[in-house]
């Protein structure tokens, strides 16, 4: 059986950094992936990291990130915003290509929430270039990285991690892996809301094994998405001289928090205009371009486009502690499993997200479930090998009672019918009386039985498809059940 130290399942900034902190520790690390080599970047964050460079302090920024989070966990925040400036000195010293000012510093963005320039960016490919860096330590350190590999089943012995059961998408194959750690890194839970947004898998494994979620009922949102496609567009273009306009011509300032900002932009159309951005300043934001131009036959530098509201960031997850470990109650930890960025709410942000905190937190909160479990893992020993025996042979028999159910919906009907409960109800306003009936609507799908069309055991999208829908609908019960709970407007969850 294979075994390791810790294994992180995920594939973004979180995850990465996660694995790297964890081998440093001393552990042996392997990330395992469900999506293919690169996925990744097409989900990274181009926002750009929040890092109190040309200030004496963190205090201020951490001021705004409780302003416009409105219930941030203080120590956690703290931690984070003092902690900004080293996390990008780190990137930097790992190749991170930052735009500079005419003093050879970091240029740094204004971006709604902030009280001064505080947002540093490599144009419109902050993630990726970030992603792109920390793939290149995590290669430089041997760490294995295995893709197309579909987590099934968490195993736990008496509130402790023994590992996981996996699905092989390529081959079909079924096996337990052996581990003393487990580090939840995923994209989120934002496919509750939008076709190109994740489905929450790996939240609702730790869910399923009795660990906590909370801050469900927040979810931040993105104001520049081009309409219709799933791209999002760097904030960091705004400070670079484009402009938010409506229909009529008229400016649009986006202030406070992402969501906040959204909000006031939900009952009008309105677009980008770029036209205005210096020449010298074009090249860093050439990936948008060049994609818009790809994409939709338009120019970025001669034409508005057409851009919207959306759902981006998760900002609820797995409840942990300041180490990033999981919690069964208040203070009792799932021994050996983690969380981490958007698989987590880790208390950074609170109720809405303050723009560049998003990557900060990512990073921060990687490195430190990926320290805390290193460090565990080497005091302690493996376990668990009958029980990961059976757990995949009862794995093996629930898919294939899968394939075998003839009758019921379709997953995009599934699916379909989620984002549109979603959408319609818990989007950027959320009507109390409601969230009953959308419980029983989701648990009344809950029960709905999921028809496949394809029985193969290879490659089967349409399986991991059906698997991510009932991960969506065990998030969305626990979306709504929270909403419904809080019956006060705060951040994110705006009740009217």
């Amino acid at each position: 059986m294979e075994s390791w130290d810790v294994i992180i399942v995920g594939s973004g900034v979180a995850a990465l950094r996660a694995a790297i902190a964890a081998l440093d520790a001393g552990a042996t690390v392997s990330i395992f992936d469900d999506t293919g080599p690169g996925s990744a970047q097409a989900r990274a964050d181009d926002t750009g990291i929040s890092a109190s460079l040309a200030e004496s302090d963190s205090n201020e920024h951490q001021q705004d990130t409780a302003v416009v989070g409105m219930g941030v966990e203080t120590t956690v925040s703290s931690s984070r915003c003092a902690s900004s400036v080293s996390a990008l000195i780190e990137l930097e010293r790992w190749g991170l290509n930052l735009r500079r000012d005419g003093s050879g510093a970091p240029a740094l963005s204004t971006q709604p929430g902030h009280r001064t320039p505080r947002v540093a960016t490599a144009g419109d490919v902050t993630g990726r270039e970030t992603l792109r860096i920390l793939e290149e330590q995590c290669m430089k350190r041997g760490i294995p990285r295995k893709h197309d590999i579909r987590p099934l089943t968490l195993v736990t012995e008496n509130q402790r991690v023994r590992g996981l059961v996996i699905l092989d998408i390529q081959t079909g194959m079924i096996a337990p892996i052996q581990a003393k750690s487990v580090i939840l890194a995923g994209d989120g839970h934002d496919g509750l809301w939008m076709e190109s947004g994740s489905s929450g898998s790996k939240a609702a494994l730790a869910f399923r094994s009795g660990a906590m979620l909370s801050g469900m009922e927040f979810v931040g949102w993105h104001p520049m998405m081009i309409k219709d496609s799933g791209m999002f567009l760097s904030l960091a273009i705004l400070d670079a001289g484009a402009r938010l306009r409506k229909a009529n011509g008229d400016d649009i300032e986006l202030v406070g928090g992402l969501t906040d900002a959204c909000r006031l932009l939900c009952d009008d159309e309105y677009v980008l205009d770029a036209r205005n951005v210096p020449n010298s300043l074009r090249p860093w934001f050439s990936t948008s371009a060049q994609n818009i131009a790809d994409r939709f036959g338009l120019d970025l530098w001669s034409t508005v486009i057409p851009v919207t509201p959306a759902p981006r960031y998760s900002i609820g997850g797995v409840a942990v502690d300041t180490k990033g470990r999981a919690l069964v109650s208040e203070d009792l930890w799932l021994t050996g499993l983690y969380a981490a960025g958007a698989s987590a709410d880790t208390g950074m942000h609170g109720s809405d997200v303050l723009a560049g905190n998003w990557t900060l937190d990512e990073l921060l909160s990687g490195e430190n479930a990926g320290t805390s479990a290193g460090q565990w893992a080497t005091s302690t020993k493996h376990g668990g090998r009958t029980l990961l025996m059976d757990a995949s042979f009862t794995s093996e028999a629930e898919i294939e009672a899968m394939s075998e159910v003839k009758e019921g919906m379709t997953v995009g009907a599934l699916m379909a019918s989620i984002r549109r409960t979603m959408m319609t109800h818990m989007g950027l306003t959320r009507e109390g009386a409601i969230l009953q009936s959308l419980i029983t609507k989701i648990d009344d799908l809950a029960t709905s039985p999921i028809r496949l069309s394809d029985d193969s055991a290879i490659m089967n999208t349409e399986l991991i498809a059906a698997l991510d829908a009932t991960s969506m609908l065990d998030l969305a019960h626990a979306a709504i059940s929270a909403a419904k709970a809080r019956k006060e407007s705060c951040g994110s969850h705006y009740l009217i």
